[in-house]
């Protein structure tokens, strides 16, 4: 006679369905913000180009990554505009690592380039190593060896990924180490300008959460630069720039260790320009005599509202003759039972998102070739 499953057991089965029923992802689709501005996506700049090259820089944010968050960016974002992708090519310089890959879409060129600059923090971050989370061990006068105290899973997971290798890098950045973080990626960003030099609206970013601000401190440090070659490639970059996408935008809680207390005032109308305000301004202003008016620039933001570090654009504050601001809503992993999102995956999955991709390389509405 077959014996019958234990109790259990019984009970696990009637909890999986309700529990798979309870699980969501909210933003999938995506959900555009209710009034934001249209934006393309990179295959309407291969479309409108008349075959002049594009550029598309990477740039990831917070936690150490490597060559293989370069070439699963591109592949994310290039694989939705044509599936045939060339080899890459690789070279470092000063700290970063430069990926680059080129592909040609119709008669576009498009030349992909990340740029990480994970192994810039990575020496300092390893300080920290000492507190990841291990197996539990005696940490009592009477044991030996490392001490290793027992840490909840989650909160050993989360402090492990966010705190000792993700936050630590803002830290630094924000700290004394941050004029030489600024000036790699200026000379980075210079040598991709230098090498391929073309017409507007032939440059499009992707940067993730404090990738952005970095970038943003580069071309704002380029275009107020003293040097005449670092700035005209400052104003070749402002002139260039159609496209700016950022997903899992950090800029109002960075732009809080740069204000005084005791010369702001609690208002969030009185907040001070962010290093995107920054770079906007002085892109209007450095226009060289005799050049046509700057191109109007889309720049567009994912959110993930679970995800813990990031904040949405608010598009009054950038929105401009020259500037269309858009804000999209996605959710990067699945919400358990309405309480919790995996708080890694929100932050650090954005380019895995297929939402996320296809947006960034259809646009909105989307383009008519990109499915």
């Amino acid at each position: 006679m077959r014996r019958a499953p234990p109790n259990w057991l019984r009970l696990l089965t009637l909890l999986i369905p309700g529990l798979l029923a309870a699980c969501s992802t909210p933003y999938r689709p995506a959900m555009v913000v209710r009034d934001s501005a249209p934006f393309p996506g990179i295959a309407s700049l291969v479309q409108t180009g008349n075959g002049r090259p594009l550029d598309v820089i990477l740039v990831h944010g917070m936690c150490t990554h490597d060559a293989a968050w370069a070439n699963h960016g591109i592949d994310r974002i290039a694989g939705v505009v044509s599936a045939n992708v060339p080899e890459q090519a690789a070279a470092a310089s000063n700290g970063i690592q430069l990926i680059e890959r080129t592909q040609q879409i119709g008669s576009t060129l498009v030349r992909f380039h990340a740029l990480v600059w994970s192994p810039l923090t990575t020496p300092l971050k390893r300080q920290l190593d000492y507190d990841d989370t291990g197996t539990p061990s005696d940490c009592s006068a009477s044991g030996s060896g490392e001490c290793k105290p027992k840490r909840a899973w989650l909160n050993g997971y989360v402090k492990d990924k966010l705190l000792n290798d993700c936050l630590s890098d803002a830290v630094i950045y924000e700290g004394a180490s941050r004029q030489t973080i600024r000036d790699a990626m200026v000379e980075s960003v210079s040598r991709i300008l230098e090498s391929n030099p073309n017409g507007d609206r032939t440059l499009a970013v992707v940067a993730e959460s404090l990738g952005s601000k970095i970038l943003f401190d580069a071309l704002s440090a380029m275009l107020e630069s003293r040097q005449p070659r670092t700035q005209a490639l400052g104003q070749q970059a402002a002139r260039r720039l159609g496209l700016l996408f950022m997903a899992g935008n950090q800029l109002p809680i960075l732009g809080l260790g740069e204000q005084d207390i005791e010369q702001r005032p609690d208002s969030r109308s009185a907040m001070a320009a962010d290093a995107l305000q920054r770079f906007l301004e002085l892109r209007r202003r450095q226009v060289p005599p005799g050049v046509e008016a700057l191109s109007r620039l889309a720049v567009v933001a994912f959110t993930d509202p679970s995800d813990l570090l990031t904040y949405r654009l608010l598009p009054a504050r950038y929105a401009a003759p020259d500037v269309a601001v858009a804000d999209v809503l996605v959710s990067n992993d699945r919400t358990w039972l309405g309480l919790i999102e995996n708080p890694v995956l929100a932050h650090l999955d954005y380019l895995a998102n297929p939402n996320v991709a296809r947006m960034i390389a259809c646009g909105y509405p989307h383009a008519a070739n990109c499915r």
